[in-house]
């Protein structure tokens, strides 16, 4: 059966049902296989026209084509119908521009493997020529869709059999004549169940390696994407999640879902942790003790985890290490524990703090920290200059010594602290504020140790509070028109902009994962991403868009890749 043919049988089948409908019968009707039964009316009904008297009818079409004029009558029994009056054709009297019965038309939701039928509303004389285009997803550019044994245009009506979802988008009627044009739009979809899964479903992973998940997915039209782990929501909506250094916490089940209006599907997987690995622990650690000057000092932490961890020093947060005051050694038991130790021969007031013992390996770390009061004047040690993004939280401890110390304060210009709502000052001598501000928050702070002799020693902290910068984009471009089984790169690069950068690729706006439809990303340090195509092929063409955020904002900059030669329609996407 040509296309003509079904065409007009849809139409007829159509105006047979809605006939049928305001028929009142109580005989069943068959109609291509489907039998219609109404119900029976309880006595005879005289025909009724659902219109007034017709008179002349005037109908403006294009010769040659279809003219269906319809008599919508009711009755019971069913009536029978004859023909009454003249037709009369007529060339019209002058030359007409298209004109549209509707700007816009919509086309219902389509399932998968059905047709879809889209009229082009327009009529002029002489006959227009009507062209049909899609557009390119995410961009104002069209292209003319490819007619096959798949996809034919009858006058201005387009069909499209055993549709598919790579057919929705938005689609653009352009009709022209020797007088004008005009255009009219529709949008297509084609809905196919939602299916999702995870690759790879489990897996196991060693401590500190990467783990990548890809929730792989089906079906039209997917509205949102989410993951899950363990029933709780993950702030990720890319189909590729991936953990760059896996640890304890990581392990557990996770899930993608994907969802629209009408549906959902999920994916599940499982992360396994691989090996025999324990993150450090710490098994022995010094207490608090208070010693006069000139005595020595013995500290000792013992520390056990898989791999063995190494134990460090600190004081006040500056690393130890051996020198004329301090002693520090460490080595492994048969059972596979770590000791460390730390030896002050001859300890001075000076000497005096906050000392901590750090365990580490690439699997965690664990630490312990206590005060050594060695009796004395107070003293403050020196502090380094304190830098900090605007909107973090600034944390500082005041490096004091001696014993015993009443009070450990600190001002600012003078005056004592606190002195408003984002400033927090403990008795240990830590200084917390909260949402650091340039104009507010960067200056000189003063830290005092007294005791209650009313002896003091002060110590000075300079705070200095950076402004986050906007990433900037060099601008990039693909090397002209590409034609099939070429290569191509592009780089993103990001020469200025506050780190952690956040780079992120996009084909006509769909998200690029790491490998997606022959297309790669890969980072080049922590400023730059190389998106690489190694055969170029139709679908390739399109917008390229880099994206890069950081917490002081977001910038965007985009190529447009230009194929030769014609796409097949499976190739637009």
């Amino acid at each position: 059966m040509s296309f003509q043919s079904l065409l007009l049988e849809s139409m007829v089948e159509a105006l047979f049902r809605k006939l049928q409908s305001r028929m009142t019968s109580s005989c069943p009707v068959k109609f291509r296989d489907t039998l219609y039964q109404n119900s029976e009316p309880t006595n005879n009904v005289p025909p009724k026209s659902s219109s007034e008297k017709y008179g002349n009818i005037f109908l403006r079409s294009a010769i040659g084509s279809v003219v269906i004029m319809t008599c919508e009558v009711s009755g019971y029994p069913p009536p029978k119908f004859r023909g009454k009056g003249s037709t009369i054709v007529k060339e019209p009297t002058g030359s007409v521009g298209p004109q549209l019965t509707a700007r816009t038309i919509d086309i219902k939701l389509v399932k998968s493997g059905d047709s879809a039928v889209a009229l082009c509303p327009a009529q002029s004389f002489p006959v227009p020529h009507f062209r049909w285009y899609k557009f390119i997803e995410g961009t104002n550019r069209k292209q003319a869709v490819t007619l096959n044994d798949r996809v034919k245009q009858v006058a201005g009506t387009l069909i499209i059999r055993e549709a598919r979802v790579d057919d929705s988008g938005k689609y653009l009627c352009v009709v022209n004549n020797s007088v004008g044009g005009e255009s009219v739009e529709t949008v297509l979809t084609v809905t196919a169940p939602l299916k999702a899964k995870i690759d790879p479903p489990v897996q196991t992973v060693d401590f500190g390696r990467p783990a990548v998940f890809t929730c792989k997915f089906e079906g039209n039209p997917i509205k949102t994407m989410s993951w899950v782990k363990d029933g709780n929501p993950i702030e990720h909506s890319d189909a590729v999640l991936r953990i760059e250094a896996v640890r304890k916490e990581d392990k557990g089940m996770y899930q993608c879902f994907i969802r629209n209006d009408q549906e959902s599907a999920e994916g599940t997987a499982e992360l396994k942790l691989g090996g025999r690995f324990e993150p450090p622990q710490i098994r022995h650690a010094f207490n608090e003790e208070t010693v006069q000057p000139g005595n020595s000092v013995f500290l000792k932490c013992i520390a056990s985890g898989n791999p063995t961890p190494e134990i460090t020093w600190e004081l006040y947060g500056r690393k130890l290490s051996n020198n004329d005051v301090y002693q520090i050694g460490q080595y492994v038991t048969v059972n596979g524990d770590v000791v460390s130790h730390l030896n002050i021969t001859t300890i001075h007031t000076n000497d005096g703090g906050l000392y901590r013992c750090v365990a580490s390996s690439k699997v965690g770390s664990a630490d312990h920290s206590a005060r050594i009061n060695v009796y004395g004047l107070p003293f403050v040690r020196s502090m380094e200059k304190q830098a900090i993004v605007a909107g973090g939280t600034l944390i500082v401890h005041c490096p004091f010594a001696g014993h015993p110390v009443e009070a450990v304060v600190w001002e600012r210009d003078g005056r004592l602290l606190p002195n408003n709502r984002k400033q927090k000052v403990f008795p240990n001598g830590t200084l917390i504020i909260e949402n650091v501000e340039r104009a507010s928050d960067q200056a000189t702070y003063v830290c005092v140790a007294k005791n209650s002799q009313g002896y003091s020693a002060r110590g000075s902290l300079e705070v200095q509070v950076m402004g986050i910068v906007a990433p900037v984009i060099s601008p990039f471009q693909f090397d002209g028109p590409l034609n099939a089984g070429d290569s191509a790169i592009l780089t993103c690069y990001v020469p200025q902009g506050d780190k952690p950068l956040k780079i992120k690729w996009y084909h006509n706006n769909r998200h690029i994962t790491h490998h997606s439809k022959g297309i790669s990303t890969s980072a080049f340090g922590s400023q730059a991403s190389i998106l690489n195509i190694n055969h170029v092929e139709p679908h390739h063409r399109g917008e390229y868009s880099c994206l890069v955020t950081n917490a002081a904002g977001k910038s965007k900059f985009t190529a447009f890749l230009n194929v030769n030669g014609r796409s097949t329609w499976s190739e637009i996407t």
